[in-house]
């Protein structure tokens, strides 16, 4: 019978993705050959665009811990590019084009070859390569690793493997590394300690991390004099990078100086420095800076480029002067990678469309990025300029400061003490005979004035805004005095966004979420009875927070003749927002977070804490038939 089904699925499965997961299915009698038959014809349909457990589990036929289970006990029967596919980390899509890339790289690996294509991230491929080699991931902090051991390798041996021998016992050595694969240098390990080696895998800028932190503390405890203050700071910048931090923290307190990174938007403390080293820490940094050192009573703004690594890197320096020295903050500002293509600002298929074709390629008028400080205004800005920029098409910024570089556009920086003023630069622009204008920021009346007015002669303006929704923006225009028939005959669109983090990869877990919260977000208990949730329950990786990396929530509003009569009546802001979502199928920003959720990106608790309050008599359904995935659910 057994010999029977094989060759019964043979010729159904062959060349068909993910097929290998679906014979474990069959031969696990989780699904039956009919079930098989149907899924496989869906595939061909959809263009080999699916992966076949992905459609399963669609059509309710198994199950997402079913597949977990299943892939648990099997992966190391799994290729890593196929394994990080039914992981649910990489599309079929991707899947295939790095398979491809693959036949065009020898000598690399597909873990490798995927980093590098940013389909995942060093955290994915620990993930996978434990399952596949049934090693388990070890989430240590420097305090677990006795530096006795560690100190019998030379620094150089540790960074070129990344590999820590961090415990012992009679017979064994405790090894972690993100290569378990590297034999000779665990072999080397072995050797030297003479005892076999248990291996732990962790992500690579883990490993990266926890070097620099064993540099640092050996730098400390043999630096009396400061001589190793530069390497100090290099170590900073260093593990920054590393952990995509986006500010760094230095704050003096009464015994040392406490170091956070915001990773992810929260502050997670890395490390500390003694204050003898301190002070020096935050001169070298203000040199760097070329801030004032002998002024320690006034608060100052600097700006550090620096290579780190093969990284070019600015770090925009701000001092705050406290009852216990200078506070400083930087914020980080990689300059490679930074600029995101359109379709990698994590904005759902149905929204993306919608602000490519009827807001970014419309000709004329004024397109607005709003959101609070740090919620990715300015990514989502460079990615609509990188759109947008063609050879036949002249577009020109102003910006404080230009922040990515982009090839082809001409990029203006204000700068006071060189006469380059914002007001000042905002009439010269206008001038240049620019098809696009972009302004890093709508300030005040005299910018929202001349945004107008560009969009009036024939110009395509996009600039950024500081309000809590897309229809705030248009009442804070309005509140600067800007006329509300030129606000409804100029402006295209508003779109408004926030940072909300991820759930952990490392430690998703099913769980039931608080029924109150998910009602006060929109989901019906019909939606909570038939769908699994997710969460991160604490571990090494997202530092305890159940959460690992960002996404963004949108909010598109592209006014139409409705919106625009609204405005023009200055009605108030709930009845705008009702004529926006009955006639042009706005979605707020919760409502977005809610489809992250259905997901399984982000949690309930996480949106109702990011997501402004809107009132929605919109169903699941709706929703989801809006965000454009009604084919595929």
């Amino acid at each position: 019978m057994g010999a029977k089904k094989t060759i019964d699925t043979s010729d159904i499965l062959y060349g068909q993705p993910g097929a290998k997961f679906v014979q474990l299915l069959l031969e696990s009698s989780l699904i039956n050959h009919p079930q098989l038959e149907k899924v496989v014809r869906i595939q061909k349909k959809l263009g080999n665009k699916k992966v076949l457990s992905r459609i399963l589990i669609e059509l309710g036929l198994i199950t997402e811990d079913e597949k977990r289970r299943l892939l648990r006990n099997h992966a190391q029967d799994f290729l890593i590019g196929e394994l990080v596919c039914e992981l649910g980390f990489i599309d079929l899509k991707a899947l295939l084009l790095a398979e491809k890339e693959l036949g065009k790289s020898p000598g690399v690996r597909m873990g490798e070859l995927l980093i590098k294509l940013n389909f995942i991230n060093d955290r994915q491929l620990a993930q996978a390569l434990s399952e596949q080699l049934g090693k388990p991931l070890a989430h240590i902090d420097i305090d677990m690793i006795d530096k006795n051991i560690t100190g019998q390798f030379s620094k150089k041996f540790l960074k070129q493997n990344l590999v820590i021998p961090y415990e012992e016992n009679k017979a064994h050595v405790l090894v972690l590394t993100s290569d378990p694969l590297n034999k000779k240098a665990i072999q080397e390990i072995e050797m030297q300690l003479e005892k076999s080696a248990t291996i732990f895998i962790a992500a690579e800028s883990t490993m990266v991390s926890l070097i620099e932190k064993l540099t640092l503390s050996q730098q400390e405890s043999e630096s009396n004099e400061g001589q190793h203050i530069s390497e100090i700071v290099d170590s900073l910048f260093l593990a920054a990078i590393r952990d995509s931090a986006s500010d760094i923290h230095l704050e003096p307190l009464a015994d040392l100086m406490r170091v956070r990174f915001r990773m992810d938007g929260v502050l997670i403390h890395k490390m500390d420095i003694p204050l003898n080293a301190s002070k020096r820490v935050v001169t070298r940094l203000k040199i760097l800076g070329e801030m004032d050192i002998s002024d320690t009573r006034t608060h100052q703004d600097g700006r550090i480029s620096h290579t780190v690594g093969d990284v070019e890197v600015d770090f925009r320096v701000s001092t705050y002067v406290t009852i216990y020295g200078e506070n400083l903050v930087m914020r980080v500002l990689r300059r490679d990678g930074g600029l995101k293509s359109i379709e990698q600002i994590h904005m759902d298929r149905g929204i993306l469309e919608r602000f490519k074709h009827d807001a970014l390629d419309v000709p004329t008028g004024v397109i607005i990025i709003t959101g609070p400080t740090g919620s990715g205004k300015t990514t989502t800005l460079y990615s609509a300029v990188d759109y947008l920029n063609r050879p036949t098409t002249k577009i020109i910024t102003l910006e404080d400061p230009v922040e990515y570089v982009i090839d082809g556009i001409m990029q203006c920086s204000v700068d006071e003490s060189a006469g380059r003023s914002f007001s000042k630069s905002l009439k010269s622009v206008v001038r240049q005979d620019p098809d696009i204008i972009v302004l890093g920021e709508i300030r005040d009346t005299n910018s929202a004035s001349v945004a107008v007015q560009a969009a009036l002669t024939g110009h395509k303006v996009l600039t950024t805004f500081h309000t809590e929704d897309s229809i705030g923006g248009l009442l804070r225009l309005i509140d600067m005095g800007v006329e509300t028939f030129l606000i409804s005959s100029t402006v295209v669109s508003i779109l408004a966004q926030r940072l909300i983090r991820t759930i952990c990869p490392d430690c998703r877990q099913p769980y039931m979420p608080n029924k109150r919260i998910a009602h006060l977000i929109g989901f019906d208990d019909e939606t909570l009875r038939n769908h699994t949730f997710y969460r991160g329950t604490g571990c090494g990786t997202c530092y305890g927070t159940g959460y690992h990396g960002r996404t963004a929530l949108h909010e598109l509003l592209v006014l139409n003749e409705a919106v625009r009569s609204a405005i023009i009546a200055q009605e108030p802001s709930h009845v705008v927002r009702k004529i926006s979502c009955e006639s042009t199928d706005l979605l707020s920003l919760m409502e977005n977070g809610l489809y992250k959720v259905l997901e399984g990106e982000t949690t309930i608790e996480e949106v109702y804490r990011i997501a402004p309050r809107a009132v929605s008599s919109r169903s699941v359904a709706d929703i989801i038939r809006i965000m454009g995935d009604d084919n595929e659910r």
